[in-house]
């Protein structure tokens, strides 16, 4: 493997921060000073885009916003191969500067074609589509990938999952999401006997997180408790997320003046929460 650090954010379940956590993650790494890339493999709402108040729009009609160019989808189609060995700006045409420091490569409409494109390709090549495109491209210009995947185990979770290694899983209280945390963990032991990979949870973070509420503060004790090696620090639940992602910029863009209590607490575990992912991704 090359040396460039990866983490993927992924639980079976919608709604629980694993987009917000990637986009926060990625600016709090960028500003301990790594060189950071993230990559939107969820969807083709591109909300990470928004998260960073970026328009991603059709060429018809790119006067509104920014178009793609190269899109990421085509890492996993037949025609890989010959783009990457001819198109020598092939990374720098896939990517978008933000504001906040991080690089972006948004998703694009193909990606549900290559999901099921990628039910035809030979097992033993499936899973190793994107590992390989961190390999030729990604790692000799970035120290850390970030990978925000899709809420189901498909073909592109799975070569999200195998190109990362390890997994930050965000989740909110429920006993549902207790029940998804178990289940995930098995699943990651079967997926890494499967795939021959070394492949497990780097760290858990409770999300949406009220002192207030009972149910929070079980829940918090559960995963600590259960993982206690690598359940981070809760992320508190605060308008201030929602808000400013609706104006296109993380927690780290706001300042002091303009945030909540609650706000500033969810920046700091944010802040902490990466810290000791960093450290984890380098002890594995």
């Amino acid at each position: 493997m090359a040396s460039v650090q990866r983490a993927a954010t992924y639980v079976e379940k919608g709604g629980v921060g694993k987009t917000t956590s990637a986009a926060h993650i990625a600016v709090a790494a960028h500003n301990m000073g790594h060189e950071v890339l993230l990559v939107d493999l969820a969807g083709t709402q591109n909300d990470l885009a928004t998260h960073f108040g970026l328009s991603i729009v059709d060429e018809e009609t790119a006067d509104d916003g920014v178009s793609i160019d190269a899109p990421i989808s085509a890492v996993f189609g037949d025609d890989w191969a010959f783009l990457r060995d001819n198109i020598d700006d092939l990374l720098d045409r896939m990517t978008f500067p933000t504001d906040e420091g991080p690089d972006l490569i948004p998703a694009d409409p193909g990606l549900g074609g290559a999901d099921n494109n990628l039910a035809n390709v030979p097992l033993e090549e499936r899973y190793q589509k994107l590992d390989g495109f961190v390999e030729d491209l990604v790692a000799d210009q970035y120290d850390l990938v970030i990978f925000d995947l899709p809420g189901k185990e498909d073909n592109i979770a799975l070569n999200g999952l195998f190109a990362a290694r390890n997994v930050v899983a965000p989740l909110k209280p429920g006993a549902f999401e207790r029940d998804q945390l178990q289940k995930l963990d098995a699943t990651l032991e079967e997926i890494s006997a499967d795939l021959d990979v070394d492949l497990g949870l780097a760290l858990i973070i409770p999300t949406i997180i009220s002192s207030q509420e009972t149910l929070s503060e079980s829940f918090v004790e559960y995963v600590t408790e259960e993982y206690p090696e690598i359940v981070g620090e809760p992320v508190t639940k605060t308008a201030d997320i929602g808000n400013n992602q609706n104006t296109g910029r993380t927690l780290f863009a706001v300042p002091d003046d303009e945030l909540y209590a609650t706000g500033k607490r969810a920046r700091e575990a944010y802040s902490a929460n990466t810290g000791q992912l960093l450290s984890r991704l380098t002890d594995r």
